[in-house]
């Protein structure tokens, strides 16, 4: 049941998840760094890749909790889009839209194809190509997505107000 101290829980568990992907951004930022800077290595495509699976997780996590707390529902097969696509409604007497914006949702799409082709590489090294172009999506996201969170919560709170 959602309750004022529910809400105010959510929030705090909001923060938390917000300063991970913070965390994600600034480790994705140095390896991002050094490609810049001319590492060209397997190695270093690698580290960016990892740094972008992660950070991908962290939003992950962000969205599972609000889904989780809303709503609790996802379908078992392919739950990951669904997850993503949910963040997009804005349910009426419910809860606001997280992302309000097709560039987000496609960027957020954009990170979890990568995921999935990183967690799948069996022997293989990313492309470097590819993988700088999933940076720069990353990037763009990670800049706008603290203002996505203060306007999502900022929504919330006048929800829990009324109750």
């Amino acid at each position: 049941m959602r309750t004022h101290e529910g809400f105010l829980a959510l929030f705090e568990e909001l923060r938390g998840d917000l300063a991970e992907l913070d965390k994600a951004a600034r480790r994705n930022a140095q390896a991002w760094e050094r490609i810049q800077a001319g590492a060209r290595d397997p190695i270093d495509y690698g580290a960016l890749g990892f740094t972008l699976h992660n950070a991908y997780g962290g939003f992950e996590n962000y969205f599972l909790r609000v889904s989780k707390f809303f709503e609790n529902n996802l379908p078992h097969d392919s739950w990951h889009k669904a997850l993503v696509d949910k963040m997009g409604l804005d349910i009426p007497g419910l809860r606001p839209a997280l992302i309000t914006d097709s560039q987000d949702k496609a960027a957020v799409l954009e990170l979890l194809k990568f995921r999935h082709r990183f967690r799948n590489l069996y022997g293989e090294d990313l492309d470097p190509v590819k993988t700088e172009a999933v940076q720069r999506i990353a990037s763009a996201l990670f800049a706008r997505f603290r203002n996505l969170h203060g306007e999502f919560v900022h929504k919330l709170s006048a929800i829990a107000e009324g109750l």
